[in-house]
């Protein structure tokens, strides 16, 4: 996200805060509220908006799957570090 928004014609120290603040700003929101993830997402995702734009991408590149491959590949290495 740094790297794209740097991309995008942010400087480095502007890059790092806007992530950061997104990622501070997402979990104030979840743990304000208690909503499922599909609720949380259908909060923040307004028909049309920057976020459904994002989402879209994400469903268009698996990123699902992506990650529950990362995560099954770190649980496998946790197993065979602790073997």
């Amino acid at each position: 996200m740094i790297k794209t928004a740097v991309d995008l014609g942010f400087n480095e120290a502007e890059a790092e805060l806007l992530v950061k603040q997104t990622f501070m700003g997402s979990v104030a929101i979840q743990n304000s509220y208690s909503l499922s993830n599909e609720e949380w997402i259908a909060k923040v995702a307004s028909k049309g908006g920057t976020t459904e734009s994002a989402l879209q991408v994400f469903e268009k590149g698996m990123l699902e799957t992506t990650i529950i491959e990362a995560i099954k590949a770190a649980n496998d290495m946790a197993l065979a570090l602790g073997s």
